[in-house]
């Protein structure tokens, strides 16, 4: 009976997204009442099967009557963000909305939008707990707690379905699978983030995530929306490379080990033969911790172990920590799970949406094209739109790295800067044409996902309260490719008047980070017009505090 409901269900999706034949939904209709310091949020957010770290972006541009009118790509049917509300939309469907601002509740009208109604007024029971409060259980707990939740959840799609009758079987099946989606979530979130769980793994938790969600994928998989990409994309990868009790990425340092010897056996790198020695030195110390990691070897054995001091020192060099930032550890790694994803015991389809998971991650992660390394796994993709929408926001991130002439002039150059050492040095011939200036300095990396969040969303608000000030905004990246600083630069239209950008050499950018005291990413410090230090990490100006830095700039200027 379930198969055959199934079946139903996945001949509805596919009338609905073959409607007109086209590939976007027609959204328009009016907002009312809309706060004034609300209009910059005026957005609809929608993902693409494979996306999981940044939704794409359509600004909503009304009249002066409120009215408005957009085209929103889609792949299938989808939960899109409208105004930070869920809107169910199928591609070939027109939707007349309206929003009132006042108390923020969307109306969707129309004779063939009965789902979209339903899922904005039935929203479907989500996870109740958060992934932090499982940090200290195992994998038993967590495993029971699931269990629990799982029943409650469908419990209240049921309490719903009973107090509205004429609700459609396809509110039910949505509502089903963004609940289970939202559990996944938290469980692979856990355990991504909690090393004390991981110590403790019997493999369990990942069995019933396999056998409750992984094999039971709904269709079309756009309807669980930013989830999947994410619980595809990690799961995968822990079955390949699990994550340990340990605070290093100890699958990660032997790949790098692997990078840096071939790098120096084909002449990239130039080091000599105690430098091959003691990788290879590192590499037996590394697989000793590894085997104590394993066998939940107690604390003080891990912390004495020789590999904790050796494997500080390894990290914490600029040429290494650059194989981590910059992907080079992150693309071979990809590049094997992908070989390897064949052999997962999962079906056919779904080993598909993996490879095009990893693919996409890759390219979303860094903001950079696929290297040729991982080009070359695309046709191992069988999917043709998974295919085409890891080829087309690789071309996407190609293309933004060619900045127009007019943008180049915000990127320095590091001829100038060539043969300095000194931390101090460096940094004060940086900042020494912005004398008589204050100066706002961005540490952020193309690596790290909170640095672009907060570049994309909050620099230019900010820099629009700045704009009556004498500032410049000086970002200087740390462990990056060219082409992805110039890509996500490009993005985020970080050029211009007043916006100076470094890609620092690794050992240069480490000095200067060292002089100032950087250890985390991002970091933002405020200088005065005379190139003194105004603040710290205690008072830290962050961009999402536009008046809080604001009133700094003030007194500063005033001085």
């Amino acid at each position: 009976m379930k198969k055959i409901i199934i079946t139903i269900l996945l001949a509805f999706f596919a009338i609905v997204g073959q409607a007109q034949n086209k590939t976007s939904a027609l959204v328009r209709g009016s907002i009312l009442n809309m706060p004034k310091q609300a209009e910059d949020q005026l957005c609809i957010y929608y993902y693409n099967p494979l996306q999981n770290i940044f939704p794409n972006e359509i600004p909503l541009q009304p009249d002066s009557l409120g009215r408005f009118e957009v085209e929103v790509p889609l792949t299938d049917t989808s939960h899109v963000l409208f105004c930070y509300q869920k809107l169910m939309l199928s591609p070939g469907e027109t939707y007349d909305v309206e929003l009132n601002g006042g108390d923020l509740k969307l109306t969707c009208n129309g004779s063939e939008i009965s789902l979209a109604n339903e899922m904005l007024n039935h929203e479907p029971p989500q996870c109740s707990w958060h992934f932090s409060e499982m940090d200290d259980k195992t994998d038993a707990y967590v495993l029971e707690a699931a269990e629990k939740e799982l029943q409650r959840m469908e419990a209240a799609i049921d309490s719903i379905q009973q107090a509205n009758p004429s609700l459609s079987p396809e509110w039910r099946y949505c509502a089903r699978y963004r609940a289970l989606a939202s559990l996944a979530h938290m469980v692979v979130q856990r355990h991504f983030d909690s090393p004390a769980v991981r110590q403790n793994s019997d493999g369990r938790l990942w069995q019933w995530l396999h056998d409750r969600f992984i094999c039971d994928l709904p269709r079309p998989y756009s309807i669980i929306g930013d989830y999947l990409g994410y619980i595809i994309t990690y799961y995968t990868e822990e079955l390949f490379a699990p994550r340990t009790g340990s605070k290093y990425n100890l699958s990660g340092i032997d790949t790098a080990i692997d990078i840096a010897l071939e790098q120096q056996a084909d002449g990239t790198i130039s080091k000599t033969v105690a430098f091959s020695d003691s990788l290879r030195t590192l590499r037996i110390m590394l697989q000793d911790y590894k085997a104590l990691v394993e066998s939940n070897a107690a604390d003080s054995l891990l912390d004495s172990h020789p590999f904790e001091r050796a494997g500080k020192e390894f990290l914490s060099g600029p040429y290494f920590k650059n194989l981590f930032r910059n992907g080079l550890v992150s693309e071979r790694e990809t590049a094997q799970h992908i070989k390897r994803v064949a052999s997962l015991n999962m079906p056919e389809e779904v080993r598909d949406y993996a490879r095009a998971a990893l693919l996409y991650n890759e390219v979303e992660q860094y903001h950079a094209p696929l290297r040729p390394a991982l080009q070359a796994l695309l046709d191992k993709v069988k999917n043709d739109d998974f295919r085409n929408l890891i080829v087309e926001r690789s071309n996407y991130y190609r293309d933004l790295a060619l900045l127009k002439d007019a943008d180049e002039a915000s990127l320095m150059p590091n001829e100038p800067l060539a043969g300095l050492t000194d931390g101090k040095e460096i940094f004060d011939k940086i900042i020494e044409p912005y004398r008589g200036r204050i100066v706002y300095v961005d540490f952020w990396g193309t690596w790290c996902v909170p640095c672009k969040n907060y570049l994309k969303n909050n620099t230019h608000p900010l820099h629009q309260a700045l704009s009556d000030l004498p500032v410049t905004f000086l970002f200087l990246c740390n462990g990056s490719e060219t082409e992805a600083w110039r890509s996500t630069i490009a993005e985020y239209k970080l050029t211009g008047e007043h916006f100076v950008h470094y890609n620092l050499p690794a050992d240069q950018q480490q000095a200067v980070e060292q002089y100032l005291g950087i250890h985390k990413f991002p970091t933002y410090i405020i200088f005065d017009k005379e190139g003194q230090r105004v603040t710290t990490e205690a008072n830290e100006p962050r961009p999402y505090h536009p008046e809080s830095v604001r009133e700094t700039m003030l007194k500063l200027n005033d001085k």
